[in-house]
C-alpha cells in the first residue's frame, strides 16, 4: 500500500516497516483519503490496532508530518499529540518536543528521533554553573 507510494521519496531504510504493516496491499485512498472521518479511522484500526508495526508508523506519520490514518490515529489525533505542553525533555537532546506514543509507555523525540521507554528515562537535566578559575 504506502510502501510503493512513498518509496520513491524517502530511502528505502525508512519504510521497510511498512512490508509488515496489515495495511500493506490496501489502496492509498483507503488510508490517505481526501476527507478523514470517524467512519474510515474505525475502519482502518481494525487493522492498526493488532499491527505489529503501529508504533513504528505512528512515529513515522509524527517524524514527517503526515495526513491520514497511520498508526490507529487521524491527522488531528497527531496534531494533539504534537501539540506543546508541559512535558520532559529529552534526555540526550533536552528538546521539549516530546511527545507519548498512544497506547504504550513510549515516548518520542520529535527533534532528534530518539524513543524511549518513559519510565526509565532521564529527568531533565538541569544546568550547574561552573566558575572559571584564574
Amino acid at each position: 500500500m504506502i510502501h510503493q507510494q512513498l518509496s520513491g521519496s524517502y530511502a528505502a531504510s525508512e519504510v521497510r516497516w511498512q512490508d509488515d504493516a496489515l495495511c500493506n496491499g490496501l489502496p492509498l485512498e483507503v488510508c490517505v483519503p481526501d476527507k478523514e472521518d470517524p467512519d474510515g479511522l474505525e475502519d482502518m484500526r481494525s487493522y492498526c490496532n493488532p499491527c505489529p508495526v503501529r508504533g513504528t508508523c505512528l512515529r513515522y506519520a509524527l517524524t514527517y508530518g503526515l495526513r491520514g490514518y497511520w498508526g490507529g490515529t487521524d491527522t488531528a489525533e497527531r496534531r494533539r499529540l504534537k501539540a506543546k505542553k508541559d512535558r520532559a525533555k529529552c534526555p540526550v537532546c533536552t528538546s521539549s518536543r516530546v511527545v507519548d506514543m498512544e497506547g504504550s509507555d513510549d515516548a518520542l523525540c520529535l527533534a532528534c528521533g530518539l524513543s524511549w521507554l518513559r519510565e526509565s528515562a532521564a529527568q531533565p537535566r538541569t544546568r550547574t554553573n561552573v566558575r572559571a578559575i584564574a
